[in-house]
Protein backbone atom coordinates (compact mmCIF):
# COMPACT_ATOMS: atom_id res chain seq x y z
CA UNK A 1 0.00 0.00 0.00
CA UNK A 2 1.22 3.48 -0.82
CA UNK A 3 2.75 5.43 2.04
CA UNK A 4 1.61 8.93 2.84
CA UNK A 5 3.81 11.71 1.60
CA UNK A 6 5.42 14.25 3.88
CA UNK A 7 4.04 17.78 3.79
CA UNK A 8 5.92 20.17 1.55
CA UNK A 9 8.04 21.87 4.16
CA UNK A 10 11.69 22.49 4.91
CA UNK A 11 11.21 21.45 8.52
CA UNK A 12 13.31 18.40 9.40
CA UNK A 13 11.56 16.31 12.04
CA UNK A 14 13.48 16.33 15.28
CA UNK A 15 13.60 12.76 16.53
CA UNK A 16 14.16 13.95 20.10
CA UNK A 17 10.86 15.82 20.25
CA UNK A 18 9.01 13.01 18.49
CA UNK A 19 10.38 10.51 21.01
CA UNK A 20 9.51 12.79 23.92
CA UNK A 21 5.99 13.27 22.55
CA UNK A 22 5.49 9.49 22.26
CA UNK A 23 6.90 8.85 25.74
CA UNK A 24 4.65 11.43 27.38
CA UNK A 25 1.51 10.20 25.61
CA UNK A 26 2.41 6.57 26.31
CA UNK A 27 3.24 7.18 29.98
CA UNK A 28 0.02 9.08 30.67
CA UNK A 29 -1.93 6.39 28.82
CA UNK A 30 -0.46 3.66 31.05
CA UNK A 31 -1.11 5.70 34.21
CA UNK A 32 -4.73 6.22 33.19
CA UNK A 33 -5.09 2.50 32.46
CA UNK A 34 -3.80 1.84 35.99
CA UNK A 35 -6.35 4.27 37.45
CA UNK A 36 -9.16 2.79 35.35
CA UNK A 37 -8.39 -0.83 36.28
CA UNK A 38 -7.88 0.00 39.95
CA UNK A 39 -11.27 1.68 40.16
CA UNK A 40 -12.88 -1.14 38.20
CA UNK A 41 -11.60 -4.10 40.22
CA UNK A 42 -10.88 -2.73 43.70
CA UNK A 43 -13.57 -3.31 46.32
CA UNK A 44 -12.64 -0.11 48.18
CA UNK A 45 -12.83 2.19 45.15
CA UNK A 46 -16.19 2.98 43.60
CA UNK A 47 -16.74 5.36 40.70
CA UNK A 48 -19.74 6.31 38.60
CA UNK A 49 -20.25 5.18 35.01
CA UNK A 50 -19.62 8.69 33.70
CA UNK A 51 -16.29 8.76 35.53
CA UNK A 52 -15.17 5.61 33.73
CA UNK A 53 -16.33 7.06 30.42
CA UNK A 54 -14.40 10.28 30.99
CA UNK A 55 -11.19 8.46 31.94
CA UNK A 56 -11.70 6.21 28.91
CA UNK A 57 -12.03 9.24 26.63
CA UNK A 58 -8.71 10.63 27.90
CA UNK A 59 -7.12 7.21 27.34
CA UNK A 60 -8.39 7.26 23.76
CA UNK A 61 -6.97 10.79 23.34
CA UNK A 62 -3.50 9.51 24.31
CA UNK A 63 -3.77 6.28 22.31
CA UNK A 64 -4.82 8.10 19.13
CA UNK A 65 -1.46 9.89 18.95
CA UNK A 66 0.46 6.62 19.30
CA UNK A 67 -1.01 4.79 16.30
CA UNK A 68 1.94 5.48 13.98
CA UNK A 69 4.65 5.23 16.62
CA UNK A 70 7.84 4.09 14.92
CA UNK A 71 6.64 5.43 11.56
CA UNK A 72 6.89 9.14 12.25
CA UNK A 73 10.07 9.52 10.26
CA UNK A 74 11.14 8.11 6.92
CA UNK A 75 8.57 7.04 4.33
CA UNK A 76 5.74 7.08 6.81
CA UNK A 77 2.73 4.81 7.40
CA UNK A 78 0.29 3.54 4.80
CA UNK A 79 -2.64 5.67 3.68
CA UNK A 80 -5.02 3.35 5.51
CA UNK A 81 -3.20 3.55 8.83
CA UNK A 82 -2.71 7.31 8.54
CA UNK A 83 -6.42 7.81 7.78
CA UNK A 84 -7.32 5.64 10.76
CA UNK A 85 -5.15 7.72 13.09
CA UNK A 86 -6.50 10.99 11.70
CA UNK A 87 -10.05 9.74 12.30
CA UNK A 88 -9.21 8.82 15.90
CA UNK A 89 -7.58 12.20 16.57
CA UNK A 90 -10.37 14.28 15.04
CA UNK A 91 -12.96 12.17 16.90
CA UNK A 92 -11.16 12.42 20.24
CA UNK A 93 -11.93 16.15 20.51
CA UNK A 94 -15.74 15.78 20.65
CA UNK A 95 -15.34 12.49 22.54
CA UNK A 96 -13.54 14.11 25.48
CA UNK A 97 -15.88 17.10 25.60
CA UNK A 98 -18.95 14.84 25.40
CA UNK A 99 -17.62 12.80 28.32
CA UNK A 100 -16.99 16.04 30.23
CA UNK A 101 -20.58 17.06 29.47
CA UNK A 102 -21.82 13.78 30.94
CA UNK A 103 -19.86 14.51 34.11
CA UNK A 104 -21.23 18.05 34.30
CA UNK A 105 -24.80 16.93 33.67
CA UNK A 106 -24.44 14.21 36.29
CA UNK A 107 -23.41 16.90 38.77
CA UNK A 108 -26.51 18.87 37.82
CA UNK A 109 -28.77 15.87 38.43
CA UNK A 110 -27.10 15.11 41.76
CA UNK A 111 -27.37 18.73 42.87
CA UNK A 112 -31.10 18.71 42.13
CA UNK A 113 -31.47 15.40 43.93
CA UNK A 114 -29.61 16.70 46.99
CA UNK A 115 -31.79 19.82 47.13
CA UNK A 116 -35.11 18.07 46.51
CA UNK A 117 -34.24 14.98 48.56
CA UNK A 118 -35.10 12.76 45.61
CA UNK A 119 -33.60 9.41 44.75
CA UNK A 120 -30.31 8.78 42.93
CA UNK A 121 -29.79 8.99 39.18
CA UNK A 122 -31.98 6.43 37.43
CA UNK A 123 -30.37 3.56 35.57
CA UNK A 124 -31.86 4.81 32.31
CA UNK A 125 -30.29 8.26 32.71
CA UNK A 126 -26.99 6.74 33.84
CA UNK A 127 -26.67 4.59 30.73
CA UNK A 128 -27.81 7.47 28.53
CA UNK A 129 -24.95 9.60 29.84
CA UNK A 130 -22.53 6.73 29.24
CA UNK A 131 -23.64 6.01 25.67
CA UNK A 132 -23.75 9.66 24.56
CA UNK A 133 -19.95 10.24 24.22
CA UNK A 134 -19.14 7.11 22.17
CA UNK A 135 -22.11 7.83 19.90
CA UNK A 136 -20.68 11.27 19.10
CA UNK A 137 -17.25 9.72 18.64
CA UNK A 138 -18.53 7.11 16.19
CA UNK A 139 -20.33 9.65 14.00
CA UNK A 140 -17.25 11.88 13.63
CA UNK A 141 -14.96 8.88 13.17
CA UNK A 142 -17.02 7.48 10.29
CA UNK A 143 -17.17 10.90 8.65
CA UNK A 144 -13.39 11.38 8.75
CA UNK A 145 -12.82 7.87 7.40
CA UNK A 146 -15.16 8.66 4.51
CA UNK A 147 -13.31 11.90 3.75
CA UNK A 148 -9.97 10.11 3.90
CA UNK A 149 -11.14 7.41 1.51
CA UNK A 150 -12.57 9.98 -0.89
CA UNK A 151 -9.49 12.25 -0.78
CA UNK A 152 -6.44 10.06 -0.07
CA UNK A 153 -4.14 12.74 -1.49
CA UNK A 154 -5.00 14.97 1.47
CA UNK A 155 -3.97 12.44 4.11
CA UNK A 156 -0.51 13.17 5.47
CA UNK A 157 1.62 13.49 8.54
CA UNK A 158 1.55 16.89 10.18
CA UNK A 159 4.35 19.37 9.55
CA UNK A 160 6.34 17.97 12.46
CA UNK A 161 5.71 14.31 11.48
CA UNK A 162 4.30 13.53 14.92
CA UNK A 163 0.83 12.38 13.81
CA UNK A 164 -1.44 12.18 10.78
CA UNK A 165 -4.14 14.61 9.75
CA UNK A 166 -6.14 15.55 6.66
CA UNK A 167 -4.89 18.66 4.94
CA UNK A 168 -7.29 21.58 4.58
CA UNK A 169 -8.57 21.79 1.01
CA UNK A 170 -11.17 23.87 -0.82
CA UNK A 171 -12.34 20.67 -2.52
CA UNK A 172 -13.98 19.53 0.72
CA UNK A 173 -15.53 22.87 1.68
CA UNK A 174 -17.27 22.99 5.05
CA UNK A 175 -17.01 19.21 5.30
CA UNK A 176 -13.38 19.57 6.41
CA UNK A 177 -12.72 17.06 9.22
CA UNK A 178 -11.35 19.79 11.49
CA UNK A 179 -14.48 21.89 10.84
CA UNK A 180 -16.80 19.00 11.70
CA UNK A 181 -14.74 18.11 14.77
CA UNK A 182 -14.52 21.72 15.96
CA UNK A 183 -18.23 22.40 15.33
CA UNK A 184 -19.42 19.36 17.28
CA UNK A 185 -16.93 20.15 20.02
CA UNK A 186 -18.10 23.77 20.23
CA UNK A 187 -21.76 22.76 20.51
CA UNK A 188 -20.93 20.38 23.34
CA UNK A 189 -18.80 23.03 25.07
CA UNK A 190 -21.77 25.42 24.96
CA UNK A 191 -23.87 22.81 26.78
CA UNK A 192 -21.08 22.29 29.32
CA UNK A 193 -20.99 26.03 29.96
CA UNK A 194 -24.77 26.19 30.37
CA UNK A 195 -24.88 23.38 32.93
CA UNK A 196 -21.77 24.65 34.72
CA UNK A 197 -23.39 28.07 35.14
CA UNK A 198 -26.67 26.42 36.14
CA UNK A 199 -24.86 24.37 38.79
CA UNK A 200 -23.27 27.54 40.15
CA UNK A 201 -26.66 29.28 40.26
CA UNK A 202 -28.11 26.36 42.20
CA UNK A 203 -25.29 26.47 44.74
CA UNK A 204 -25.40 30.25 45.14
CA UNK A 205 -29.18 30.15 45.53
CA UNK A 206 -28.91 27.48 48.20
CA UNK A 207 -26.18 29.49 49.96
CA UNK A 208 -28.34 32.62 50.07
CA UNK A 209 -31.34 30.68 51.28
CA UNK A 210 -29.69 28.65 54.04
CA UNK A 211 -26.46 30.50 54.72
CA UNK A 212 -24.34 27.47 53.88
CA UNK A 213 -23.42 25.30 50.94
CA UNK A 214 -24.95 21.89 50.51
CA UNK A 215 -23.56 19.67 53.23
CA UNK A 216 -21.30 16.93 52.03
CA UNK A 217 -22.72 14.66 54.72
CA UNK A 218 -26.28 15.03 53.41
CA UNK A 219 -25.48 14.74 49.73
CA UNK A 220 -24.80 11.51 47.80
CA UNK A 221 -21.25 12.54 46.95
CA UNK A 222 -18.48 14.82 48.21
CA UNK A 223 -19.88 18.07 46.88
CA UNK A 224 -16.99 20.51 47.22
CA UNK A 225 -14.39 18.14 45.77
CA UNK A 226 -16.62 17.14 42.88
CA UNK A 227 -17.42 20.75 41.97
CA UNK A 228 -13.78 21.83 42.16
CA UNK A 229 -12.47 18.95 40.10
CA UNK A 230 -15.25 19.16 37.53
CA UNK A 231 -14.60 22.88 37.06
CA UNK A 232 -10.88 22.30 36.66
CA UNK A 233 -11.22 19.43 34.23
CA UNK A 234 -13.75 21.43 32.18
CA UNK A 235 -11.25 24.28 31.88
CA UNK A 236 -8.49 21.85 30.95
CA UNK A 237 -10.73 20.16 28.40
CA UNK A 238 -11.52 23.48 26.73
CA UNK A 239 -7.83 24.41 26.63
CA UNK A 240 -6.79 21.02 25.27
CA UNK A 241 -9.43 21.03 22.54
CA UNK A 242 -8.53 24.56 21.42
CA UNK A 243 -4.89 23.57 21.15
CA UNK A 244 -5.68 20.35 19.30
CA UNK A 245 -7.97 22.00 16.75
CA UNK A 246 -5.50 24.84 16.20
CA UNK A 247 -2.66 22.40 15.57
CA UNK A 248 -4.53 21.07 12.52
CA UNK A 249 -4.80 24.38 10.71
CA UNK A 250 -1.96 26.65 11.77
CA UNK A 251 0.59 27.49 9.03
CA UNK A 252 3.63 25.22 8.90
CA UNK A 253 5.99 28.10 9.59
CA UNK A 254 4.26 28.64 12.94
CA UNK A 255 4.52 25.00 13.98
CA UNK A 256 6.84 24.18 16.83
CA UNK A 257 7.61 20.96 18.70
CA UNK A 258 6.63 22.71 21.93
CA UNK A 259 3.10 23.30 20.64
CA UNK A 260 2.55 19.64 19.83
CA UNK A 261 4.15 18.59 23.11
CA UNK A 262 1.66 20.79 24.93
CA UNK A 263 -1.10 18.48 23.67
CA UNK A 264 -0.01 16.14 26.47
CA UNK A 265 -0.84 18.75 29.14
CA UNK A 266 -4.57 18.03 29.25
CA UNK A 267 -4.28 14.25 29.88
CA UNK A 268 -1.45 14.82 32.38
CA UNK A 269 -3.58 17.26 34.37
CA UNK A 270 -6.59 14.95 34.12
CA UNK A 271 -4.51 12.18 35.71
CA UNK A 272 -3.34 14.50 38.48
CA UNK A 273 -6.93 15.56 39.19
CA UNK A 274 -8.67 12.19 38.97
CA UNK A 275 -5.88 9.68 39.58
CA UNK A 276 -4.51 10.97 42.88
CA UNK A 277 -7.46 10.30 45.18
CA UNK A 278 -6.53 8.73 48.50
CA UNK A 279 -8.68 5.64 47.93
CA UNK A 280 -6.65 4.86 44.79
CA UNK A 281 -3.34 5.55 46.52
CA UNK A 282 -4.29 3.23 49.41
CA UNK A 283 -4.87 0.40 46.96
CA UNK A 284 -1.58 0.96 45.13
CA UNK A 285 0.48 1.06 48.31
CA UNK A 286 -1.55 -1.63 50.11
CA UNK A 287 -2.38 0.77 52.94
CA UNK A 288 -5.86 -0.55 53.56
CA UNK A 289 -9.01 1.47 54.11
CA UNK A 290 -9.53 3.40 57.37
CA UNK A 291 -11.88 1.70 59.88
CA UNK A 292 -15.52 2.30 59.10
CA UNK A 293 -14.87 3.73 55.63
CA UNK A 294 -17.51 2.76 53.08
CA UNK A 295 -16.92 2.73 49.35
CA UNK A 296 -19.50 5.17 47.99
CA UNK A 297 -20.15 6.00 44.39
CA UNK A 298 -18.08 9.00 43.38
CA UNK A 299 -17.56 10.94 40.18
CA UNK A 300 -14.22 12.38 41.22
Amino acid sequence: MVAVRDPETNFLANSFYITLFDILQGLVFLLLVLVFLTARFSTTVNRSKTWFMFIGSIMEWCASYLIIIGQQTGDGPSIGLCTFQAAMIYSSNPFVTSAALSLTFELFIKLKAALNRTGPLSEKWAWGLVLFPPSIYLVVFIWVIAVGIGHPNLVERDNLSMFCHIRVSEDIGLAQPFVVSATVTLLVLILITIFSVWNSVILVGYKRKTGEFISEDSSPFRMSIFIRRTALVTALTVLGIIMAVTSFVQPSQHNSPGWNLSLTAMPICAFLLFGTRMDLIRVWFCLGAPPGLKAESSSV
